[in-house]
């Protein structure tokens, strides 16, 4: 970079010829201008920022000396070089006592000496760059140790299940006499992202968040609750609020992602885990109400954790119902309209879809892999979506899968098959339902099956898979990095550097050396 000079000397002649006696630009520096006076110089600095200061030391108005100290008070990182006629030792060492760098004569001036200083004086700047930088970084690092330091605690205090401490006791000082917004971020989509990534993406993704929100928010802290989301906590009012919204878009940027955000603010004497479960509970909104979207916590309607636990619905009134009605779209809107009107958790909802289903199985003759939907439903995010997943399950249920699963042995044979399938094709872009489609089955149906007989999910099956061949191609040398990203099934070389050192504790080249050792 361009380090940025000033000259000051009141006489024309001296300041124009330091203006032309050597090439800055070349020098790799840039002159910002030339002044008469000290006075002129300060104003000018103060307007501007300037990284050497070449000064004569006698001038009117203000002399050099005062200009010195009164520049480095502007600006401690700044570089002075005096220049004068004379010999005048008194005011050098005046001038070296107040920070100047070093001290020219004119008469003897030579374009050599002056570069040389002007070098000596960008190598001093670059140093306290560098110093400045690794303060800073330090500065961060302990910043984020002190929030990582404060996670945990929030954490602890969560899940001892003991009293529900306030902000002002748990977070000090930090608190006093301020309000905090406190914010529950759910990533919307996650079966989708799970089935297509796996659970350890997820992970990876809300720490994604959190790095996010260190990055804009100067303080505060988030926990991620796993299996959950993340939890936000901050100071501030009306302002808070306002930069929530800027988190969310910052989030969804980087992400490609969507979030949904429930939130409340609550005053320092509040305790932690009430507003959790006030911003969870905002934030479940959106079950009924659509996903990627802020939701603030209503008083009027209790929270929705709070809600009265519906009557039961009578299961023989469900199955005369689908009996009547002969049509299960009718009987799937009629549930879907009654949920709609609220006055139900999500829970609810999904525990009432579930007894439907059942009613739909009775009927049809077919239970026996019932209970492998309730995964299915219980990851449902909107109550729209819960009302589609329904239409599909049925039509399984009324056009059963042609292949028919009589024993563990007959599923056993059934996986294998699926997993020589998988083998041949891991290094592709392998989907759940094209290896599904391989075996003739229905998607959720394979999923679900695979798990049992696999002890995995199919994601992290394939994954392992992947690893496992980059792991054999970075122990030979004829492989650049991203060819073993391409090679192995990863399309994405910075998402595979960043998964490998996860699940290894070593990034790919950091494996290579230790085994090629």
């Amino acid at each position: 970079m361009s380090d940025t000079v000033l000259i000051v000397d009141d006489e024309p002649i001296i300041r124009n010829g330091l203006v032309n006696f050597i090439d800055w630009s070349k020098l790799g520096f840039h002159l910002a201008g030339s002044c008469a006076n000290g006075q002129e110089a300060l104003e000018m600095m103060s307007g501007a920022p300037i990284d050497i200061l070449i000064t004569d030391i006698k001038m009117p108005v203000m002399d050099g000396l005062q200009l010195t100290r009164k520049a480095l008070e502007l600006n401690p990182q700044l570089k002075v070089v005096l220049i004068s006629s004379y010999n005048e030792f008194e005011y050098v060492r005046e001038g070296m006592k107040h920070g100047a760098v070093d001290y020219l004569l004119k008469p003897s001036l030579e374009a050599e000496e002056l570069t040389a200083v002007l070098g000596r004086c960008k190598e001093m700047l670059e140093q306290d760059r560098s110093r400045t930088e690794q303060k800073r970084q330090l500065d961060r690092q302990f910043s984020v140790l002190e929030r990582k330091r404060l996670e945990q605690e929030i954490i602890r205090e969560l899940v001892s299940g003991g009293s529900d401490a306030a902000f002002q006791d748990m977070l000090g000082e930090r608190g006093a006499g301020v309000s905090y917004l406190c914010a529950f971020i759910v990533i919307d989509g996650l079966a989708e992202q799970t089935e297509l990534y796996g659970h350890l993406h997820i992970g990876m993704m809300y720490e994604e968040i959190q790095e996010v929100f260190y990055g804009l928010v100067p303080s505060g802290s988030a926990p991620v609750l796993a299996g959950e989301g993340l939890f936000v906590l901050f100071a501030g009012g009306e302002e808070a609020e306002a930069l929530l919204g800027r988190l969310k878009a910052r989030i969804e940027a980087e992400l490609a992602a969507t979030v949904s955000v429930g939130y409340c603010v609550e005053p320092e004497t509040r305790g932690v885990k009430g507003a959790l479960d006030k911003s969870r509970s905002a934030a479940m909104r959106r079950f009924f109400e659509g996903t990627g979207r802020i939701f603030g916590w209503k008083p009027e309607a209790g929270g929705q954790e709070t809600a009265q636990e519906p009557a039961e619905t009578n299961m023989q009134a469900m199955v005369d119902a689908i009996r009547e009605a002969n049509n299960a779209k009718t009987v799937i809107d009629g549930f879907s309209g009654r949920w709609s009107k609220g006055g139900m958790t999500p829970e609810q909802v999904k525990r009432e879809a579930y007894e439907l289903l059942s009613a739909f199985a009775y009927l049809n003759g077919d239970a026996k892999l019932l209970s492998d939907y309730r995964e299915n439903i219980r990851r449902c995010e909107t109550a729209e979506r819960l009302a589609e997943l329904l239409y599909q399950l049925c039509e399984e249920l009324e056009q059963p899968s042609l292949v028919k699963l009589s024993d563990k042995g007959h599923s056993g044979q059934l996986i294998a098959k699926a997993i020589e399938y998988i083998k041949l094709h891991y290094r592709e872009e392998l989907t759940l339902q094209e290896v599904a489609d391989s075996i003739h089955v229905s998607k959720s149906y394979f999923s679900n099956l695979f798990k049992k007989q696999a002890g995995q999910n199919f994601i992290d099956y394939l994954i392992d898979l992947r690893l496992h061949e980059a792991k054999r191609m970075l122990t030979q040398k004829d492989y650049k990095i991203y060819e073993v990203a391409e090679k192995s099934g990863f399309n994405d070389v910075k998402y595979f550097s960043k998964l490998f050192k996860r699940m290894t504790q070593m990034t790919p080249v950091e494996y290579r050396e230790k085994h090629q050792q």
